[in-house]
């Protein structure tokens, strides 16, 4: 752990006190720390050197819950010790620390998080739906599909390409260097047939990887403003309309069927 002198600690002190309006208990709650520590520690920086009783009463706290939480503080390395003559006192260490504690618990949840997405992936006998709205929650399962479809042995796409890169172009761009990346995943889409989803199939011509079949829905069956996944145990659809939105379903039975309705149409689908 690294150390910090009383000089860097005095001098973050005395940055806190030109801000009047910091409320540095809410702060601290947000990097993880609960309430009763938070106002223990936000009160040993205010008071730099202090005494138990000091604290418990600037954080408004009985003496016995003040006890304990000082000792929880000086585990996590954010409280220091020492004595003059018989009496205890207590000082703040410097609040680059709670850097060191976030860094530590990410550290652990990365351990962990195998084990976790197993335990998330685990075959569950009722379906699991769930509904993400707005530009930011789509996008965000977008980029959480791009991340994971390296590891994908195939996925499935049946979209309307001319919503897709109107809506999101952004995410459409990104899509791109992914399949630039990729070795092993299997694609296959079914697009509405349009001018966007030509030029599309054109493009991926000229990928390197050949991996990727793209065919088209014939015209007479048009597509709404939607993009949709099927991979895993895994159905996305996308709606790209003016109050856009994604559900996930999971369920291994839904999906079944979802690829049965994939497999007859890609067998009537065009192909360029």
């Amino acid at each position: 752990m690294i150390k910090y002198n009383k000089l860097e600690t005095r001098q973050f002190l005395a940055s806190i006190g030109k801000n009047k309006h910091m409320d540095l208990s809410k702060t601290l709650k947000k990097v993880g720390l609960n309430e009763k520590q938070a106002a223990v520690y936000s009160a040993a920086l205010a008071l730099g050197e202090t005494s138990i009783t000091e604290l418990a009463k600037k954080a408004e706290l009985k003496r016995p819950t003040t006890y304990l939480i000082v000792e929880e503080l000086q585990v996590l390395g954010l409280l220091s010790e020492t004595t003059q003559g018989k009496r205890r006192i207590l000082s703040a260490i410097h609040p680059r620390r709670l850097q060191e504690i976030a860094r530590s618990r990410e550290k652990q949840i990365e351990e962990v998080l195998p084990e976790l997405v197993a335990l998330y992936n685990t075959p569950k006998t009722k379906p699991k739906i769930q509904v993400f709205e707005g530009e930011a929650g789509i996008k965000s399962v977008y980029r959480d599909v791009l991340e994971e479809i390296k590891d994908i042995d195939e996925i499935l796409f049946i979209s309307n390409l001319t919503a897709v890169s109107e809506r999101v172009p952004d995410i459409f761009k990104e899509f791109v260097e992914v399949l630039l990346k990729l070795k092993n995943t299997k694609i296959r889409e079914l697009n509405s047939d349009d001018k966007v989803a030509r030029e599309w199939i054109e493009k991926t011509k000229q990928f390197p990887y050949k991996n990727h079949q793209v065919r088209l829905i014939p015209k007479n069956f048009p597509f709404g403003a939607t993009d949709n996944f099927i991979f895993h145990n895994k159905l996305l659809i996308f709606s790209l309309q003016k109050d856009i939105f994604v559900i996930i379903i999971e369920s291994e039975e839904i999906i079944k069927t979802f690829k049965a309705i994939f497999e007859v149409a890609w067998l009537q689908a065009k192909k360029l």
